[in-house]
C-alpha cells in the first residue's frame, strides 16, 4: 500500500504546474469528446441487452446522461497517466452505470431539501 501512495505522489509530483483550464479544453476538443460519445455508447450498449422496453425519450435520456457521465469522466482522469484504453473503458463502464448515478443524487438532493 505504501508502494501505491509513493508512486502516487511521485506522478503527482511530475505533472506540470501550468495545466490551466484553457489547455484542458483544448484537449478536450482535440480528442476528449470520444469520451462522452463512449459514454453515451456504453449507455446505449446497456439498453439494447435489457429486455426492458423503453419509450424513445426514455433511450435519448439514458444515452444523453451517460454521455454527460462521461465527459466527468474525462474530466476526473485527465491529468492521471494511464493507458488510454484504461480510460476509455472506464468512460464507457461510466456511461453505462449513467441513470443509476444520477437517480442517487437526485434522491440526495431531494433528502436534503426535506
Amino acid at each position: 500500500m505504501k508502494f501505491l501512495q509513493k508512486s502516487l505522489i511521485r506522478k503527482a509530483k511530475a505533472m506540470p504546474d501550468n495545466q490551466s483550464m484553457e489547455a484542458v479544453i483544448e484537449d478536450f476538443k482535440k480528442g476528449g469528446w470520444i469520451m462522452a460519445v463512449l459514454g453515451g455508447l456504453g449507455m446505449l450498449a446497456r439498453l439494447i441487452l435489457t429486455n426492458e422496453e423503453y419509450k424513445i425519450l426514455i433511450w435519448t435520456r439514458k444515452v444523453i446522461a451517460g454521455g454527460i457521465v462521461g465527459v466527468i469522466s474525462y474530466f476526473a482522469l485527465y491529468g492521471v497517466s494511464i493507458d488510454p484504453m484504461y480510460k476509455s473503458v472506464l468512460c464507457s463502464i461510466s456511461g453505462s452505470i449513467a441513470p443509476e448515478l444520477f437517480e442517487y443524487v437526485r434522491r440526495k438532493f431531494i433528502q436534503k431539501a426535506k
